[in-house]
């Protein structure tokens, strides 16, 4: 064997010893190992740091350092200063008596002629100045001139347990001279098995191996075992076989964590690598290491697993699911994706319900639903949020339709003698759109079938997106468009058909655009309603109807009472109340000038903290007006329970009065209960005589729709009914042509 220099061991001791010295790097080894340099060179692999240490000649050496992690000594011939300055500066603080009792025991051991290992745990600066645990092991031994010295191994230690184990293991070699087994011994400790080959030739195999690992080995090379004798789990054969490749194109370290089977079937992950250790004269002898690594790498894939997966279901996270999104499309790139994102009807009444463990149960079953109907390599899904899930699944819009109607069906009648229903968004992928973008998109198709009776899925469409691209465009300017004034208050006489009198008028808003022109409330108060903004809308729109109502007082007209809207959302705080006497504090106008209106399905979101506003609103003496009854949500209970003043017959119900016998009698039916209760009626979207006469010899006076007045200007309003005193009497001309007569601003009918 040839040391680093080149030179034959058993050659010019002496010059060695000078050159030892003088400062020269290599490593001095006992003549018992001599021949075992595998093993030498194995320990590199085994521990971080390795020192020479000689008690009789003073010398202390760095024989190896693996990395450049930690800060290490300079090379000196004065051990005691070296101990102390290099050494002693590295040690933390509180372990300075620990690291100076073990150089005192290794002294003593020596001078005593014992030969124990000695091990102790300790903190160790690195080179960005934190500690870090080390076990730092004392090997003593003899030198080639029989002179005491021993190896000082440092080796950083992911925890205490195994420490404990390796100063238990290190004491049973107490027996032992310090010789080539120590070396032995110091690789098991690092739980490390050797094996060597040279050119084709497989020269050491631990005999631990083939007690551990399945597979004959019978002379073959090792690697050829394993791939044959497949001990090499399949799905990890690609980095194995990577890995051989690049021994084969000569690359002189290599590394691969694979799972390998062990002598009885089960799978373990182990680290294998190799290092070339080239001989001049001699074909080229690798030294390869095998680590178990199972518990390690099953911690981590533990740690991973919660992180991606979502421990109630089993489904992705979002992070996880837009990842794998990515990855499958790049895999499968002529696949039709489709991306889906659904969720359940009423799951918080569910829970509040039936007990947040059945909620759980339901979510457990439409993921394990779900995954049956995915297929495992090509599709994904995942849990986003509470009871949201999404889906990215292949097969285009036909295999997600069909997902659509089998996951709706199993679920449906999941809970006995209650349904349950989800409601579903769809987008097809496209090139170059994110699965972040494609899941916004799904949930935009969603949310316009959200608790809808008439189906349960929306496709994310170019028709939706002009829409969604025009509500955004009304989002982005409406904060500016009521700052600048663009709103207006337009109002749309109520008239009493007997006399043809306005007795009143509701309050409406239009946009008056600079560029847009006037642009139509249906363009933007279902928006509004969906993003809260017509909370600030209508405190506009109540102001500018208190300011008319002041101002024509203060000129000295008979106003007539105006109605407001008042959306659900203003229901959800308690200062209602108090921001209506504000206004009308401020404006010194009556209670009776200023009517509510409240649209009937807002009744249904809170019934009993409406009931509460509007007791105190009318006790404040505010008058209400419930609108478009007749329209889905009518319960005679409302009309009952709550302290309304006025009923406002919504126009749909009223459309077909005239058409046939059964909406005859049940708008006369709504007519006479509503007086019967001492209610004023009023009938909205009249637009034929026919309806009027119809609703005036039914018991309903007072009407408002296009056939008298579409909406106006407050100033027009003013001029015409206030100053002008206009009318809509019943002569030989008719209502319309009595109007037109005037010069009145008639709409146009819709029938």
């Amino acid at each position: 064997m040839k040391n680093r220099t080149g030179k034959k061991w058993t050659e010019n001791q002496a010059e060695e010893n000078s050159k030892l010295q003088a400062g020269e790097d290599f490593f001095l080894l006992p003549p018992e190992a001599a021949d075992d340099e595998p093993l030498f060179a194995t320990l590199r692999y085994a521990y971080d740091e390795i020192y020479l240490l000689g008690f009789d000649n003073g010398i202390f050496r760095q024989v190896h350092r693996n990395g450049n992690t930690r800060l290490m000594p300079v090379a000196t011939r004065d051990m005691e200063s070296a101990l102390r300055d290099a050494f002693g500066g590295r040690i933390h603080p509180g372990d300075h008596v620990e690291y100076a009792g073990l150089m005192d025991a290794a002294r003593w051991s020596l001078s005593a002629g014992i030969s124990d290992v000695l091990c102790r745990d300790m903190r160790k600066q690195t080179r960005n100045g934190a500690y870090a645990w080390v076990q730092v092991s004392v090997f003593p031994l003899k030198d080639t001139q029989n002179r005491q010295c021993c190896l000082l191994c440092c080796k950083e230690i992911e925890n205490r347990e195994f420490s404990e184990n390796l100063v238990r293991d290190n004491k049973l070699l107490h027996q032992k001279n310090m010789d080539a087994l120590r070396y032995k011994a110091a690789l098991d400790h690092a739980r490390i098995l050797v094996f060597e080959w040279r050119g084709s030739e497989l020269c050491y195999v631990h005999p631990r191996i083939p007690a551990i690992l399945d597979g004959n080995y019978d002379g073959r090379f090792l690697f050829d075992v394993w791939r044959e004798d497949n001990v090499v789990y399949s799905g990890d054969m690609p980095v194995f076989e990577d890995c051989l490749a690049r021994l084969m194109l000569g690359i002189k370290t290599g590394e691969m964590t694979i799972r390998l089977r062990r002598r009885g079937g089960r799978f373990s992950w182990y680290k294998v690598t190799y290092v070339s250790l080239n001989d001049a004269d001699r074909a080229e002898r690798y030294i390869g290491a095998i680590t178990d690594v199972d518990v390690v790498v099953r911690s981590e894939q533990s740690l991973r697993l919660r992180a991606e997966i979502d421990p109630l279901t089993g489904a992705c996270n979002t992070q996880t699911f837009f990842e794998k999104i990515d990855a499958l499309r790049k895999a499968w790139p002529q696949e039709p994706y489709t991306v889906l994102r659904f969720d359940v009807a009423g799951f918080k009444s569910i829970n509040e319900s039936l007990g947040l463990a059945e909620g759980n149960r339901l979510l457990r079953a439409i993921a394990r639903q779900t995954r049956k109907c995915l297929h495992p390599e090509k599709d994904v899904y995942a849990r986003l949020t509470a009871d949201v899930f999404a889906v990215c699944m292949s097969g285009g819009t036909d295999s997600a339709l069909r997902f659509v109607q089998s996951l709706s069906q199993k679920v449906e009648r999941f809970f006995e003698g209650f349904r349950t229903r989800l409601y579903f968004g769809i987008c097809q992928a496209e090139e170059g759109i994110s699965g972040h973008v494609l899941c916004d998109r799904a949930y935009q198709a969603q949310k316009t079938v959200k608790d809808s009776e008439l189906g349960n899925f929306a496709f994310y469409d170019a028709r939706l997106r002009d829409r969604l691209q025009k509500e955004s465009y009304v989002t982005r300017r409406m904060h500016s468009a009521l700052e600048k004034k663009q709103f207006k208050l337009f109002l749309q006489p109520k008239v009493e058909v007997s006399s043809g009198r306005v007795v009143g008028a509701e309050a409406l808003v239009r946009w008056e655009h600079p560029e847009d022109g006037i642009i139509s409330p249906g363009s933007f108060i279902s928006l509004f309603e969906r993003n809260g903004f017509i909370v600030r809308l209508d405190e506009y729109i109540w102001a500018q109807t208190c300011l008319t109502l002041a101002s024509w007082l203060d000129k000295g007209h008979t106003p007539v009472p105006i109605s407001v809207n008042v959306s659900r959302l203003h229901f959800s705080t308690a200062d209602l109340p108090r921001k209506f006497s504000r206004l009308l504090r401020a404006s010194g106008l009556p209670h009776n000038l200023l009517e509510l209106e409240l649209t009937e399905s807002a009744f249904f979101s809170n019934k009993a903290a409406m009931q509460k506003l509007m007791d105190e609103l009318g006790n404040a003496g505010f008058l209400f007006a419930m609108d478009d009854f007749g329209t889905g949500y009518s319960s005679l209970s409302t009309l009952r329970d709550l302290p309304f003043t006025t009923v406002k017959l919504d126009q749909a119900f009223v459309n077909d009065c005239t058409g046939n016998e059964r909406s005859r009698i049940l708008v006369r039916d709504a007519i006479a209960l509503v007086n019967n209760l001492n209610m004023h009626v009023v009938a909205e979207g009249v637009e034929t005589e026919d309806h009027a006469y119809f609703l005036l010899k039914s018991g309903c006076n007072c009407v408002q729709g296009f056939l008298y007045a579409r909406p106006m200007e407050a100033e027009t309003f003013e001029r015409l009914f206030l100053e002008e005193k206009k009318s809509f009497p019943l002569t030989n001309h008719g209502i319309r042509g009595e109007a037109l007569r005037q010069g009145l601003p008639l709409g146009e009918p819709t029938h």
